[in-house]
């Protein structure tokens, strides 16, 4: 870049927009004459708070005209040495106005300040998207890509006492006591203050401190009161404070993300410069970040140590034209395993093992302290080195090795383990001359499910091959013999019921409550129909008996069976109680004759519908029927209907099913039909039973009155009037019933058929139950008759497998054509 064309440029764009404000600060004092304007010459030097809004206004919208921003104009009134004060209060005032400070669309003056406003914004401010940290492997670089991180200096803290003044500081003087007063003034280009009868005072390069010592003693010649004591009546204090920073210009160079000029805020400091460029790239060095001031090398900022200790030096407050430098990484090593942060980290000269470690935090609780294995390139090729602990500076690291820490091994060097049937299972410290019966003391002894003959003591023998040594419990215990432990050795203790078979008591037949319960020594029949919920009211008690299994070595018997009666007492022949046996199974009898109610009904149009109690096992539909009163006026007597349970479901295994289909469809995507009509029907609650219930009506001994079984449900419905037609139809429907139609008529009012129907296939279910379908002869159909409330399926063609295509069929027939005339032609 040509600075001199650049400053050239700047300094013609600078008198352009100083004759700008004084074009505009006279048009502004013609449109308002009754207003107390400033003149063109005492503009800079003018209160904001002495314009009106008028005036205000119009400036802006003449600056706006121009294509000028508040900031452009800032910076220009701060070049020319107007305070930041006073720009504060015009902005302050615009914006209480409403006015917008923000930049016009369109094209902008080109003038070096679009450069310094485009070197504002690069970096991050802090008021970006809160999102979370990338983490990367190299040490210290996602630092500087936290957005959630601001490091923009806090200008609500007091002035650091070492701060140095340079032109562009606003420093107020506050005096008060037996004299007040007060001066905001602003270090000029020559580096002073004026203050009205003592002339300049300069302050520049001084630190906060010493300026504010040289201020006072100034400030003597008219004010003699700041001599006094503090309690005299004529004393007056003093301070001096900074209230505005000027700003700087930085330049950040080198293996940074964004280089280039920086205009930043004096109290900045170079950690601060750093965060404002985006900070080192990969390649850019973390430990040795150079300051450059006037030419000559001041200082070294070294991050790892800012992030690791909190230390600040280096971290210099910067001045103007200071140049930051980042060069190249010095060396980088990569460390893995069982250390607390893994990552590559960037070593100085000199720095050992050591230095990494305090980098990565230590070894984790689980590391292997001793040895850390390191990969290193000698030449054109990898070596693997081994580095002590104790000794690590006698191997430095060299750019580009690879540290792995390696964890401590699962093994234990003193521990002995019990488990099984004592009170404290678990692992126990090994010491010398420990035995099997210290072990289960330590355990709180064996519990009374212990298996007292014999347990076992497993030991690894180098390392490698496992033995068991068996021991008898009672024996150890009573000292009359013991067994020397050694370490990792391991006791099982067993569980004398875990190692005999599961004995049951079962009870079933005619008690309320059937039960299979664990053996319990000495139970009787009496104590097992109690735990039975005793006996239900058809119960024979004089008719008990118990199977017992034998041992029969002619292979002939395979159970015992006893008989006892309910005689109070529940006892055998002899008048002794009955002890039941492991796995006995009690059966207790019904009486003789004895049967549930069988309870039946009938709904729909019968005078009486309701429940009915089946008075003897020969009563039919013709009994029940008479029972209800007959049939109303209003009865379907063709479309009755039986329900009957179907006496092999089971809900559970119904549930099973539907449950299986569910998951199945779920799995592939579409409904399984496999087995699905078998299934179906075997866990079909109730089935529909068709009967003429006219022909039961007219003649009981027909064979369409059923003998009743328990839970059926006659159903007598009302007239109907219609026919129902679905299935692969084109509109399943409701079609009013006419005599002499045929099915052909009410498919045709539905729409007819689809093209997946199956017309051959097609049936009928009357309103009673029964079915009748399509029937056959040659090329003859014969459909069923239709009768008031039946239904018309019609079902869909079953999809065609390993059909040929059109393309094969006359591949086929070409290769059997070619056949055929190559046949010809040999036969000729």
């Amino acid at each position: 870049m040509d600075y001199k064309y650049l400053a050239i440029k700047m300094n013609f764009s600078i008198k352009g927009i100083i004759l700008f404000f004084l074009f505009t600060l006279c048009l502004t004092t013609v449109d308002v004459v009754a207003q107390n304007t400033p003149s063109p010459s005492s503009l800079l030097s003018t209160d904001v708070e002495n314009l009106s809004d008028e005036q205000i206004q119009s400036y802006w919208e003449q600056a706006k005209a121009q294509g000028y921003t508040m900031e452009q104009i800032k910076a220009i009134a701060t070049a020319k040495g107007v305070s930041p004060t006073k720009i504060a209060q015009l902005e302050r005032r615009l914006n209480e106005m409403g006015s917008s400070s923000n930049a016009l669309e369109g094209e902008q003056i080109d003038t070096s300040l679009e450069l310094e406003k485009s070197q504002e914004k690069v970096g991050f401010s802090g008021n970006e998207v809160k999102e979370g940290v990338t983490k990367d492997p190299l040490f210290g670089y996602d630092f500087f890509n936290n957005q959630n991180i601001s490091f923009t200096p806090n200008m609500n803290l007091a002035t650091p006492a070492n701060y140095e003044l340079g032109p562009g500081d606003e420093i107020s003087i506050n005096l008060w006591g037996a004299a007040e007063n007060t001066y905001n003034v602003e270090v000029d280009r020559e580096g002073a203050v004026r203050i009205s009868n003592i002339g300049p005072i300069y302050v520049s390069g001084l630190t906060m401190e010493e300026a504010s010592g040289k201020i006072k003693g100034k400030l003597k010649r008219i004010y003699s009161g700041i001599n006094a004591s503090d309690n005299s009546s004529y004393k007056v204090f003093l301070s001096v404070s900074l209230i505005n920073v000027r700003t700087v210009q930085v330049n950040i160079i080198g293996e940074v993300k964004v280089p280039g000029t920086y205009s930043l805020s004096a109290l900045s400091t170079v950690l601060n410069a750093l965060y404002a460029s985006g900070g080192p790239t990969k390649q850019g060095t973390f430990r040795e970040i150079k300051l450059v001031r006037n030419g000559d090398e001041i200082i070294y900022f070294d991050i790892y140590d800012y992030l690791i200790n909190g230390s600040q030096v280096g971290n210099k407050t910067l001045q103007d034209q200071d140049v930051i430098i980042i060069s190249p990484y010095i060396s980088r090593v990569k460390i893995n395993g069982s250390v607390k942060r893994t990552g590559t980290y960037e070593l100085k000269p000199g720095e050992t093992l050591t230095d990494l470690l305090k980098f990565t935090g230590g070894f984790t609780s689980n590391a292997y302290k001793e040895r850390v294995v390191l990969e290193r390139i000698e030449g054109d090729r990898r070596v693997v080195k081994e580095i002590l602990v104790d000794k690590e500076s006698e191997t430095p690291l060299q750019d580009g090795d690879v540290l792995t820490v390696n964890e401590i091994i699962d093994k234990f060097e003193n521990r002995i383990t019990i488990q099984g049937a004592v009170y404290r299972p678990g692992s126990y410290e090994f010491t010398e001359n420990t035995t099997v019966k210290d072990l289960i003391k330590k355990a709180a002894g064996v519990n009374e499910k212990a298996f007292m003959e014999r347990g076992l003591l497993f030991r690894t023998e180098d390392g490698v091959r496992e033995s068991v040594t068996p021991f008898s419990v009672s024996e150890v215990l009573s000292g009359s013999k013991n067994i020397q432990l050694q370490p990792d050795d391991r006791i099982q203790i067993f569980n004398k019921y875990d190692l005999a078979e599961s004995y049951k008591l079962t009870i079933d037949g005619a008690v309320n409550a059937p039960v299979s319960i664990p053996y319990v020594d000495n139970m009787t029949v009496e104590d097992l129909v109690l735990l039975g919920g005793g006996f239900t009211d058809g119960a024979n008690e004089n008719k008990i008996d118990i199977y017992r299994r034998i041992d029969d070595d002619s292979y002939e018997t395979l159970s015992e069976n006893f008989k006892v009666s309910a005689n109070g007492n529940l006892t055998l022949e002899d008048g002794s109680n009955f002890i039941l046996q492991p796995n006995d199974r009690v059966s207790v009898r019904y009486l003789r004759g004895f049967s549930e109610q069988i309870k039946v009904s009938v709904s729909g149009e019968a005078n009486y519908p309701g429940s009915y109690t089946i008075e003897n096992k020969e009563e039919k539909i013709s009994d029940l029927l008479q029972r209800a009163g007959g049939v109303t006026q209003y009865a379907f007597v063709d479309g009755a209907t039986l329900i009957r349970l179907n006496p092999f479901f089971k809900e559970e295994t119904q549930k099973e099913t539907f449950e299986g289909l569910i998951e199945k469809e779920e799995v592939t995507g579409k409904e399984d039909t496999t087995g699905t009509e078998d299934e179906t029907l075997k866990n079909r609650k109730e089935f529909r039973v068709g009967i003429d219930l006219q022909k039961i009506i007219n003649d009981t001994d027909s064979k369409q009155n059923l003998v009743l079984k328990s839970g059926d449900r006659l159903i007598i419905p009302s007239t109907k009037q219609t026919v129902k037609v679905e299935g692969e139809i084109l509109v399943p429907s409701l079609v009013r019933f006419e005599k002499g139609m045929t099915l052909k008529d009410y498919i045709s009012k539905s729409g007819g058929f689809s093209s997946d129907a199956k017309k051959g296939k097609t049936y009928v279910v009357y309103a009673n139950g029964d079915i009748a379908s399509t029937k056959h002869f040659l090329f003859f159909r014969s459909f069923p008759k239709l009768e008031p409330g039946a239904a018309i399926l019609v079902p869909a063609k079953s999809e065609t497998r390993n059909k040929l295509s059109a393309q094969e069929v006359i591949g086929i027939s070409t290769g059997l054509t070619t056949f055929g005339l190559l046949i010809d032609r040999l036969l000729q």
